[in-house]
Formats: C-alpha cells, sequence, structure tokens
C-alpha cells in the first residue's frame, strides 16, 4: 500500500515543516502570558503574510534542508514552492488542493501518507481546549531560533496513545519556528526549525513556478479525485472504537498516483496528532498485514473483505493497531 508512486519520496516531509504560522497585519498589544495564550495565538497567526525563508527538517535519520517561497493571498488563497538546498535537486508546488513533486527521474521513491497530512501549525487548533484532557500544556521558558527570541512551550501526552510535541513560538510575531515530535523514551520523531525567514508584502508569481527543468526530471501530483463514480463505487468503511480522544476528520476518495483505482482515505486526529487510513482493493494492493515500522512511522496493516487496508502515522503502535483492528465494513454506496 505504502508504494502509492516513484519518483516521489518523503513529499509531505518538506511540506509538513512549514506551512508556517504568521501572525496577522496588526500585532497583539499585550504578548500572551500562558501555555494555552501562546498556542491560540500561532493558531490564529497561519496564513496572514507571505515570506521567503530556508528551513531545515529532520525525519528519523533523514535530514533534508529546504528554501520556501509561501503566498497568501484572497485570490489564489495559499501556495508554496519547496526548493531542495541538499541532496539531489527537487521541487515541492503546494495550492490549496494538490501537491506536486518534482523528482530527477533517475531515483526509484515512494510517497507516503505525509504528503497528504497538515503541517504542524495548521494542526494546532484554536480551541486549545480541544486537546485537554489528553495533553498537558506546560509554559517551559523562553530560547533562540533563527536568531528571534522564542517562547518554548511542552504538549506532554497524558496517556500511551500519543507522542509529546514541543513548539517555539516567536515572540514578536506569532510564527512558529521550530516544532519537535518525541516518543515516551525520548526518541526524537520529527524536529523541523526555521533557519531564516523574511516576510514579503507580495511573492512574484515566478518564484512560485517550477524551476528545474523538464528534460531529466519528472513530476507526481497527488490531487483529491472524490467525484460521485468513484464514491459509489467504493464501500464505506468505519472504525468501530478509535482511541481515545481520536475523531474523524476527513473521509474522501483519493486518487493516488501510480494507482489504477481510486483509495478511500480516512484520517482521525486528537487535534493534533493524525493517523492515516488508506482502503483500497486487495488486487491493486501489496499484500501485508500486522505491525510495520517505516523509518520514524508505526503502520498496521490488515486484509479484510477483498481489500487492503493500512494505518499509518507518527503515533505509538498501540494507537494505529487499535484503529486497524476495529476497521469494519459499514456499507456499500
Amino acid at each position: 500500500m505504502m508504494r502509492i508512486a516513484e519518483n516521489c519520496t518523503a513529499l509531505h516531509r518538506w511540506v509538513l515543516a512549514f506551512s508556517l504560522a504568521v501572525v496577522a497585519n496588526a500585532a497583539i498589544a499585550e504578548q500572551p502570558k500562558t501555555a494555552s495564550e501562546w498556542i491560540e495565538w500561532a493558531s490564529v497567526a497561519r496564513e496572514a503574510h507571505s515570506f521567503v525563508g530556508e528551513f531545515v527538517y529532520q525525519h528519523g535519520d533523514d535530514i533534508e534542508t529546504m528554501r520556501i517561497w509561501r503566498s497568501v493571498d484572497e485570490t489564489n488563497g495559499v501556495r508554496e514552492r519547496l526548493h531542495s538546498l541538499s541532496g539531489e535537486p527537487r521541487e515541492v508546488l503546494r495550492g490549496d488542493d494538490s501537491v506536486t513533486c518534482i523528482l530527477p527521474n533517475s531515483d526509484s521513491m515512494l510517497i507516503d501518507e505525509r504528503q497528504f497530512r497538515r503541517s504542524i501549525s495548521e494542526r494546532i487548533p484554536a480551541d486549545v481546549s480541544a486537546l485537554q484532557p489528553h495533553y498537558g500544556l506546560r509554559l517551559v521558558g523562553e530560547d533562540r531560533v533563527a536568531g528571534r527570541a522564542t517562547t518554548r512551550i511542552a504538549l506532554e501526552p497524558q496517556d500511551h496513545l500519543r507522542y509529546g510535541y514541543a513548539i517555539w513560538i516567536d515572540q514578536r510575531t506569532g510564527l512558529l519556528l521550530r516544532a519537535e515530535v518525541m516518543t515516551p523514551d525520548g526518541e526524537m520523531i520529527e524536529r523541523l526549525m526555521m533557519l531564516s525567514m523574511e516576510l514579503r508584502d507580495h511573492i512574484d508569481e515566478r518564484d512560485l513556478e517550477p524551476m528545474l527543468p523538464d528534460d531529466g526530471f519528472v513530476r507526481v501530483t497527488a490531487a483529491a479525485a472524490d467525484t460521485d463514480e468513484q464514491r459509489q463505487s467504493l464501500p464505506v468503511w468505519r472504525v468501530t472504537d478509535p482511541p481515545s480522544g481520536y475523531q474523524l476528520e476527513v473521509d474522501k476518495i483519493q486518487q493516488l498516483p501510480g494507482r489504477p483505482h481510486a483509495v478511500r482515505h480516512m484520517v482521525y486526529s486528537d487535534g493534533l496528532a493524525t493517523v492515516s487510513v488508506y482502503v483500497e482493493p486487495a488486487a491493486q494492493a501489496d499484500a501485508m498485514h500486522g505491525p510495520l515500522r517505516m523509518g520514524a512511522m508505526n503502520a498496521y496493516a490488515k486484509a479484510l473483505e477483498n481489500h487492503q487496508a493500512i494505518v499509518v502515522g507518527e503515533v505509538p503502535a498501540a494507537t494505529v493497531e487499535q484503529i486497524a483492528q476495529s476497521l469494519a465494513l459499514q456499507s456499500a454506496r
């Protein structure tokens, strides 16, 4: 199931890193004082400004350095172009409805579920109470990131069904400058950190267009299908016993690169952590069963009703297994 497409790997690792939180033009009169207030500020400061910057992103043992152009306007919404500064040349283009990966065609790579997931900043809810009682919020103290004064907030899991988070928020703008995801044992799952960032009033359209040549590179685009015809052709699945705090956020038909038939894609979230559930006809999927470890991610695969399902996310193994084991056929449309 995870062999969704060749020639595109870890696409969302980069996109995940920075849909950065940026505050609106009018600065708040007074800085937040509590952990909850800082998170609420960051949650409303996500999509107010365009910017150009560089960041480093670490996922397990993989480290990427990227440059990002991010444009926000009323006409076109949020658009991004990410260009690799390390390793082989590659780019990611992101709009509201699709993600395109441009890679050397000499590579043989995989897309994984992270390309469809929201960035950390977009997952932080405006209503902080949605995180409780599953996370404890703690004001850690001050720090510096990218030469700027920040406030560090810890989001500590209150059970074994989720990981812990730490976020660094710029004290002047509300910008999310750094974030980390940690296991209870202290293993770092993800780390992203801004190295430089320049707010812009406007991003030139040329900066949002791909700069890699057509010759020697391939493009793979992932976009939602979700047509009536496709939806009617796929059975409806439900998770009968989701882990405490996890609720269904997305249930759609996804047309994935390299797949002849559409895939049902469900997303469960506790307000911060997200888990993706993919179900597709067994005939087009690799047969898998049981727990899997995919780098820093946990997954659980299960065959059912002539379909192959896989549940994957940056959550503990017990969480993906519980979701997979309670996945059941609801009805056929």
